[in-house]
């Protein structure tokens, strides 16, 4: 059974959120099944469906209806992962735009973002192809709440869209989405989508949205302290789903020249590729540990353009093929039962 995938960057600030109410967001992980751990290791993606669960949990608990404006309003952009680090050279909010709707699927499998101009105005449409999760109110509002705030990023905060449309029934309670949006808001509509004006895609991406590689150093400091090996393996593992895992971009991330970062790597006994291949060992024995992933899924999350480089790489790790692995561990786990 193959299982629709979210990044994990997702539930940023939810536990938080859950606290401040006087919930302990342990007992809705252990409701919604899912296994808190995969919280641990950052960009880590997990099952679409406990995701979207875990929201509708949280907005019965709390009973907050538009959970997921409230959570995706304490996000940034940040939670975008490899893609944040992408926007950040981009000279316009089109170019910017359409790093995410060529790239959304690294972050969120079964999600389109599609970018259509007519005439004057122009729509970002968000297209869930899991309906499972497609139909309900807390998916509609996290996804177009957070496609809203992006495009605020890249225009500046001044941004307004023309309008704003819901697939959902309209709530009881229409207060905080007007608050929230500040513009047209229509619900019972054949799409969710956002409506704006077309000339902004030509217009240069906003100041703040050039910060995020100050800001992602900033949080790796605070996240790793001093430790450059830290710092330099997790932005490999942001980076491994996309085409910027190259030494010169995670020396940039981080704050280095690239022949400054092979100095330091080599001052402790190391380089960029000995990094690179110990990050995708860890992350192979993490993500085949669950059954969520396909070997397809993670042959792509540790950026392998084919599953047979990634199972070479494996039988040289652990001495068997994932495809065996799994099945031993398969094996085990019903001797169990």
């Amino acid at each position: 059974m193959h299982y629709p995938l979210i990044s994990n960057n997702f539930l940023e600030g939810y536990p938080e959120l859950l606290a401040e109410g006087g919930i302990d967001a342990t007992m809705l992980f252990q409701k919604a099944q899912f296994d808190s751990q995969l919280l641990r290791w950052p960009d880590t993606l997990i099952p679409f469906d406990q995701h979207n669960h875990l929201l509708m949990l949280a907005a019965e608990r709390l009973k907050c209806p538009h959970f997921g404006l409230v959570l995706a309003a304490r996000q940034g952009l940040s939670i975008f992962g490899p893609l944040a680090i992408m926007v950040s050279n981009c000279a316009t909010v089109g170019e910017a735009l359409k790093i995410f709707t060529s790239h959304i699927s690294l972050i969120v499998q079964t999600v389109e973002l599609k970018l259509e101009q007519q005439g004057p105005l122009a729509q970002l449409g968000i297209h869930c192809h899991f309906d499972r999760v497609a139909s309900t109110t807390t998916f509609q509002d996290h996804a177009l709440s957070l496609a809203y705030e992006l495009v605020r990023i890249f225009c500046g905060s001044q941004w307004l869209p023309r309008a704003v449309y819901f697939q959902h029934h309209e709530p009881s309670d229409v207060k905080p989405y007007a608050s929230f949006f500040h513009s047209p808001i229509g619900f019972n509509h054949t799409h969710l989508a956002l409506v704006f004006d077309a000339a902004i895609l030509e217009k240069p991406i906003d100041a703040d949205a050039r910060l995020l590689p100050q800001k992602l150093r900033r949080y790796l400091e605070q996240r790793h302290k001093d430790d450059l090996l830290k710092q330099v393996r997790h932005v490999i593992a942001l980076t491994l789903p996309c085409d910027e895992c190259q030494l010169e971009s995670v020396a940039h991330a981080i704050g280095y020249s690239k022949r400054t970062l092979q100095r330091r790597l080599g001052a402790l006994d190391t380089n960029f590729q000995h990094l690179v291949e110990a990050v995708r060992r860890s992350q192979a024995k993490h993500y085949i540990e669950h059954p969520y992933y396909r070997l397809t899924d993670i042959s792509a999350l540790l950026g392998y353009s084919e599953l047979s480089a990634f199972t070479r790489s494996f039988k040289r790790w652990f001495g068997l093929s994932p495809q065996r692995w799994k099945k031993n561990r398969q094996l085990a786990n019903s001797g169990q039962d």
